[in-house]
C-alpha cells in the first residue's frame, strides 16, 4: 500500500470513528484521544496529520455528508396553489429524506448547539433561512388560519421530528400495518384537518 493510500485510509478511518462517537456520545463529551482510541488506537498526533482541531475533523463530517442538492431540490419542488397543498407537498417530501438522513441531522444539531450554526451555514449558506422564508412563502397562500410564521415553523418541525424517531424506534408490528406513504399521508391529514370532531349541533342551535 503506498502512503498515500495508508493516508487516506487513516483518514477515513479517524472520520468513521469521529461519526459514530460524535453521534452517541455528542461534541463536548468526545475527545481527540477517544476518537484516536476507536480508530485503531492511533495516537492522539496522528489525527493532527489530517486535521488541524477537532473542530475541523466535525466540520468535514458536516460538509463531506451534507444532502445538499436534495434539500434545495425539495425547497423548490414542493409549492402549490394553496397552503394545505403546499405543506402536504413539503411533508411529502421532507420525512423521507429526514428519515434517511437522521444521523446527519444530529450533527446539525450539534453544529447549532456547539457553534451557533457557523459550520452548516457556511456548507449550506441558504441554511440560515430556508425555512422560515418557506414557511413565510406558505403563510402567503389561501387556505391556512393566521398564525406566527415561528409557530408554524416548529408545528412542521414537530411532525417531521416525530416521524422520523416512531419510524425508528417503534415496534415494527405498529407500523407494517401501512406503507411509509401511507403513514405520511395519514399525519398531515391529521396535521391539516385536527383529530376531533365537531360537536354534534343540538335541535336548540338549529
Amino acid at each position: 500500500m503506498t502512503t498515500t493510500a495508508k493516508g487516506e485510509e487513516a483518514r477515513s478511518e479517524i472520520l468513521n470513528a469521529a461519526w459514530k462517537l460524535f453521534i452517541t456520545k455528542g461534541y463536548a463529551s468526545t475527545s481527540l484521544r477517544d476518537i484516536a482510541k476507536a480508530a485503531g488506537n492511533r495516537a492522539v498526533g496522528g489525527i493532527y496529520n489530517h486535521f488541524a482541531s477537532k473542530e475541523a475533523l466535525f466540520a468535514e463530517l458536516l460538509e463531506m455528508a451534507a444532502p445538499v442538492d436534495e434539500m434545495r431540490a425539495m425547497f423548490a419542488a414542493a409549492r402549490g396553489e394553496n397552503a394545505p397543498e403546499v405543506i402536504r407537498n413539503y411533508l411529502r417530501a421532507w420525512l423521507p429524506i429526514s428519515q434517511r438522513y437522521y444521523e446527519y441531522l444530529k450533527l446539525v444539531q450539534i453544529d447549532l448547539g456547539e457553534f451557533g450554526g457557523v459550520n452548516i451555514q457556511r456548507i449550506f449558506p441558504e441554511l440560515a433561512t430556508p425555512l422560515h422564508d418557506y414557511i413565510a412563502y406558505i403563510q402567503t397562500l389561501p387556505g391556512l388560519k393566521p398564525m406566527p410564521t415561528i409557530v408554524l415553523m416548529r408545528l412542521l418541525d414537530t411532525i417531521a421530528a416525530g416521524y422520523v424517531v416512531t419510524a425508528r424506534y417503534s415496534p415494527e408490528d405498529a407500523r407494517a400495518a401501512y406503507s411509509p406513504e401511507e403513514w405520511i399521508d395519514m399525519m398531515v391529514d391529521a396535521l391539516l384537518d385536527g383529530i376531533t370532531e365537531a360537536p354534534a349541533e343540538s335541535a336548540t342551535d338549529a
